[in-house]
């Protein structure tokens, strides 16, 4: 009976507190590296390069975050590689938690920019994890797809690995 008590004790425990690093008022500080695929009608095949982003948690469960990510992509059809870059802003909610695993869903809008003629503006979907190290760290992965609008809606996607460092 007290084994049982104990084992649902710390299970509710686990669950109900948010990490300290999610508190009100937090900032997120991140970088990482980040690999793409475009869409083939867009001339561009696959990009690598990194970023940073900056966050603010409104409370536990809920940031907002900018980010900038920078590749260079090849080319399709034997052209010149690019710069291709992505400037967004999005609105992530904490969908899941347990111990020391967040899992993220977040929405936003955003542009792209691309050396010689791309520029468009977008919207973007963004599902993550973070695994944290302690209250000031955390490894963070995630998947995140941009939808182009002036470009008939085309799409690149990329998987981005990196730290967050957190700020109370």
């Amino acid at each position: 009976m007290i084994r049982r008590a104990i084992t649902i004790g710390a299970a509710a425990l686990v669950w109900a507190i948010p990490a300290a690093a999610q508190e009100r008022g937090t900032m997120e500080f991140g970088a990482f590296g980040s690999v793409g695929i475009f869409d083939k009608s867009l001339t561009l095949d696959k990009g690598f390069g990194g970023g940073g982003r900056i966050g603010a948690y409104l409370d536990p469960r809920w940031s907002i975050e900018f980010e900038d990510a920078e590749m260079r992509a090849t080319r399709t059809l034997g052209l010149k590689d690019v710069n291709v870059g992505l400037l967004t802003g999005r609105l992530v909610g904490t969908i899941m938690q347990s111990g020391g695993l967040s899992i993220l869903l977040g929405a936003g809008a955003g542009s792209s920019t691309e050396t010689n003629f791309l520029h468009s503006y977008g919207v973007n979907a963004l599902l993550g994890a973070k695994f944290r190290i302690n209250d000031h760290a955390a490894i963070r992965v995630d998947a995140v797809s941009d939808w182009l609008a002036n470009n008939s809606w085309k799409s690149n996607q990329s998987l981005r690995l990196g730290l967050s460092l957190y700020r109370h």
